[in-house]
């Protein structure tokens, strides 16, 4: 090149320029915007999920809260409808008639060294279904027991007369408990019932086949000397007057005291035997209150212990029967 600039050559820069930075950060910052645009979708999903479940718990525990007061209002209608009162009464003095039994059962060991039943429920039943027209009666023991376990449940769930919560455990306990009995009698009605004592082995047997089963029957024998606790506490501390819609005489009290403690000490032996059998593994040994009995009969002193007990368990016969007339429906 000719004139002033020849010879002259521009400088290159070693620097990258502008436009080649560009195209070179252009794939990662939109790899960039589409990881966030992915997260934002995925937030938004999220969001909209927890809200879904949000709205789907709320309907659950809505739908609960309608069930639970619709049973509430069921449970009230049965537990002052006329019809479950009277059939109510009718079960309790049955159930009254069964220990009167169960003691006679428990005074004929004593007295003749054997009884023409086992000592318990199932063998008032027993006695019950061989008698004049046993059967009828039995189905009528079942529809009141039936009507006796509807009506404690339904208190336990509304809580009327109830002055505590044990109170409601209670019903619901006793409402349970006359569920069985009035199987029971039906099954004899049928011709198809077994013993307690039978019935007890079989599902003490039943429990200790299963995983963690010893510790299973343990708990179960701890929860019957609980109820057993729990009756000697009713009978000690009178609180099984409040059952009753009017007070009764000295007599009726102190036959409601020792029928109730009585009671509570026979419910004792009988968890303590279950957790024998689960120490031991010997189902033989879970006999129910016949074979609770059995075993108070043959320790010393065990003949004038079995004699109080028996005459108690008639005494809460009594109280059983005396509830029936003073109902407080």
């Amino acid at each position: 090149m000719d004139g002033p600039f020849a010879g002259y050559r521009p400088r290159v820069s070693a620097e990258p320029r502008p436009a080649a930075q560009a195209s070179d950060e252009g794939p990662l910052a939109a790899a960039v915007h589409g990881l966030a645009e992915a997260g934002g979708e995925v937030v938004d999903a999220t969001r909209e999920a927890a809200e879904a479940v949000k709205r789907q718990g709320d309907t659950v525990a809505e739908a609960a809260q309608q069930a639970m007061e619709v049973t509430a209002q069921a449970a009230e209608v049965a537990e002052t409808h006329a019809a479950v009162s009277t059939g109510a009464r009718l079960g309790f003095f049955l159930d009254g008639l069964l220990h009167a039994l169960m003691g006679w059962a428990g005074l004929q060991l004593v007295w003749w060294g054997r009884s023409s039943s086992t000592a318990d429920e199932s063998g008032a039943l027993i006695r019950i279904a061989g008698s004049l027209g046993g059967r009828a009666v039995l189905w009528v023991a079942f529809a009141g027991f039936a009507v006796v376990t509807v009506w404690n449940l339904a208190r336990g769930i509304t809580g009327r007369h109830c002055r505590t919560r044990m109170k409601r455990f209670e019903h619901a306990a006793d409402g349970i408990a006359y569920a069985t009995v009035a199987w029971s009698a039906a099954a004899f009605a049928i011709g198809a019932g077994q013993t307690s004592r039978q019935s007890t082995v079989s599902m003490t047997r039943t429990m200790l086949a299963l995983p963690g089963g010893v510790l299973l029957v343990v708990g179960t024998g701890l929860a019957v000397v609980g109820v057993g606790a729990f009756s000697i506490w009713s009978g000690v501390s009178r609180d099984f007057l409040v059952d009753l819609a009017t007070r009764p005489g000295r007599v009726v009290v102190a036959v409601g005291i020792l029928g109730f403690v009585a009671r509570g000490i026979v419910y004792g032996v009988v968890g303590a035997l279950f957790v024998a059998a689960a120490v031991t593994h010997d189902v033989r040994q879970s006999t129910g209150i016949d074979g609770a009995l059995h075993v108070m009969q043959g320790v010393p002193g065990g003949e004038a212990m079995l004699t109080t007990l028996s005459v108690g368990l008639i005494a809460f016969g009594i109280y059983l029967m005396t509830r029936a007339r003073h109902l407080l429906a």
